[in-house]
């Protein structure tokens, strides 16, 4: 079954966001263009570009096997609103999203759609599948590094919404979800750290995560990422562990989106998750308390540290 739309049936759409991408850009195009499960429409969100990025989306859309919807934003919308207004553009019953300065290899999409369909049953039950990536630099090479273990990350978790309330699992680029889960997920909440995010977070409450074994992408590290490689342990890591106004503002915007999934979706979550969430504003040993009855744990020793401090000083609150 197929999701219809003004009597138009359409099974895999691919929502692809940009905003002054022409460096890499005709890159990524090919490599959709070249999976091995085409998609059956590109539609692209340009957050008004000045550099070549748009005439490089129209000349493809001239030439694509399939059809390629192109959508300008004056003025620009920022990533996650972007997404989300693009998102909302796709008509297919499974939707992957796209940067535009990576590589998809090419059976990104064919796997992607696969393991949906293994675990959605009727199509009802919000399912979102994300992968590893390669990482490559600037120039396409491989820097030999997988972007999970760069970061300390480890997919394979028993609870992905323990972590997923701490930091996130998922990378945008990898995601293919059903339209089970965007209808959960929509409207995105106003306080929201990353599209993706929101999506894994509402996956695991409602739905079901799903991580593939190999990567799908080739993450390009150019040194203007939205979300980049940076490894957990180093220097910068290691600042960000002591309190400080930087880590309890971030600290302040995770627990913000997490208020948003108690308000979206409070009836459906664990008693304990929902103990966790009333607890934000409170801080304290209440909070560390509930966290840990709630199975909130962060990778990896750094977050862990930080997670702890951060949540029995409670400095984060004036943030909130």
């Amino acid at each position: 079954m197929s999701s219809i739309t003004n009597g138009e049936s359409t099974e895999l759409s691919v929502a692809l966001c940009t905003c002054n991408g022409e460096s890499w850009l005709e890159e990524q195009l090919a490599s959709i263009e070249a999976q091995t499960r085409p998609p059956d429409e590109l539609v692209i969100g340009d957050d008004a570009s000045t550099d070549a990025t748009f005439g490089i989306l129209q000349t493809f859309a001239r030439r694509a096997s399939f059809p390629v919807h192109i959508a300008r934003h004056e003025p620009a919308l920022g990533v996650v609103d972007n997404f989300e207004v693009t998102l909302s553009r796709a008509r297919g019953r499974y939707v992957a999203l796209c940067d535009q300065d990576d590589q998809w290899l090419p059976d990104r999409l064919e796997r992607g759609v696969a393991e949906i369909k293994a675990a959605e049953g009727d199509g009802s039950k919000p399912v979102l599948v994300h992968s590893d990536l390669l990482l490559v630099d600037a120039d396409g090479c491989s820097m030999g590094q997988r972007f999970m273990a760069t970061r300390g990350v480890d997919g394979h978790v028993k609870d992905p919404l323990g972590v997923l309330l701490r930091h996130n699992l998922v990378t945008g680029c990898t995601v293919t979800c059903n339209r089970a889960l965007l209808e959960q997920a929509s409207p995105f909440p106003e306080r929201l750290i990353m599209h993706d995010w929101w999506l894994a977070l509402v996956a695991a409450a409602v739905g079901e995560i799903r991580l593939l074994d190999e990567p799908t992408v080739r993450y390009r590290q150019h040194g203007s990422n939205q979300v980049g490689a940076s490894p957990l342990v180093s220097l910068v890591g290691l600042r960000r562990v002591m309190p400080g106004p930087v880590a309890r503002r971030a600290l302040a915007d995770v627990l913000n989106q997490d208020v948003e999934l108690g308000k979206r979706f409070g009836s459906q979550l664990s008693e304990p998750v929902r103990e966790f969430i009333d607890a934000i504003p409170i801080g304290g040993r209440r909070l560390r308390h509930a966290a840990v009855r709630a199975g909130v744990r962060p990778q990896g020793w750094t977050r862990r540290i930080r997670f702890f401090l951060e949540t029995i000083f409670s400095g984060y609150r004036k943030y909130l």
